[in-house]
């Protein structure tokens, strides 16, 4: 059974966990101060460690995988923590810290070869998570695959190129749950406007939604296609979509992309 080191435990590090727990393939060690007394509470049945400090692992540790899913801010103090510790060649140093390049592990870590960068999403929660991928260029297959697999709990996974398509996966991917609970709020409220209670106003969305998205994946037929399948001309759909293309909804969704880009460049500095 491979070992797992989780440092950090918030949203994307308890969605991540999860995930591993529920896939029973690894042993897990998670080190969250804040957390750590509940998480051995939730889990004790399960044969896994919830520690409050890096301190507590000793002078030398020998895991698979080294996960951090830390705030940025934090970063410094755990890089300075894992450095007084020795940590074996074979062992892959993953990333889920947004805007974090992989160069500034590879600089801590001059015995590692393998270095991952990944920007999982919200939907890791349910097993639905869209896990981007990049490594360093001497990671070996090998390892490429065992990360990936270990992301195919929470969700699905893709090897992007570089580091940059990391960034714009960010924008779209990783804050795109956002957008998108933003979006089904907004139309909810709107239901709501016409007259429906919340809770019909709801269900309405969310099935619509649900459908919508189920009809474009198994469907052959491009996004903007099915728009012109749905509106008939004359009909309700097109009296609608006329307020999006005033408000010009297309160039809505192009500026919070490059803003949200822009951001994760930003926080790489």
């Amino acid at each position: 059974m491979k070992k797992i080191l989780l440092i950090g435990c918030g949203h994307m590090g308890n969605a991540l966990l999860v995930s591993w727990i529920k896939s029973n393939q690894y042993s897990l060690t998670v080190v969250d101060p804040i957390k750590y007394k509940s998480l051995r509470l939730k889990y004790k049945r399960k044969n896994n460690k919830f520690i409050e400090s890096i301190s507590e692992l000793g002078k030398f540790i020998n895991f698979d995988f080294i996960v951090l899913a830390v705030r940025p801010s934090d970063l410094i103090n755990v890089l300075k923590e894992l450095g007084k510790i020795k940590i074996k060649n074979q062992c892959a140093i993953v990333s889920v810290i947004a805007g974090k390049k992989i160069g500034v592990f590879e600089k801590k870590f001059k015995n590692i070869s393998n270095f991952f960068r990944i920007m999982p999403n919200m939907p890791a929660l349910i097993g639905q998570s869209m896990n981007c991928i990049v490594s360093n260029k001497k990671a070996n297959i090998l390892k490429k695959k065992d990360v990936s697999k270990l992301f195919e709990y929470s969700g699905k996974t893709i090897f992007l190129q570089n580091e940059n398509q990391i960034d714009m996966a960010t924008a779209i991917s990783g804050s795109g749950p956002g957008f998108v609970f933003n979006l089904i709020d907004a139309f909810e409220k709107a239901a709501i406007n016409l007259g429906f209670k919340k809770n019909i106003a709801k269900t309405l969305v969310l099935e619509t939604f649900k459908g919508s998205i189920n009809l474009l994946d198994i469907n052959k037929m491009s996004a903007d296609k099915l728009v012109n399948t749905v509106a008939t001309r004359g009909g309700t759909t097109e009296a609608g979509l006329k307020i999006m293309n005033i408000n010009k909804i297309h160039k809505i969704f192009k500026d919070l992309a490059r803003a949200s880009y822009k951001k994760a460049k930003n926080q790489g500095k």
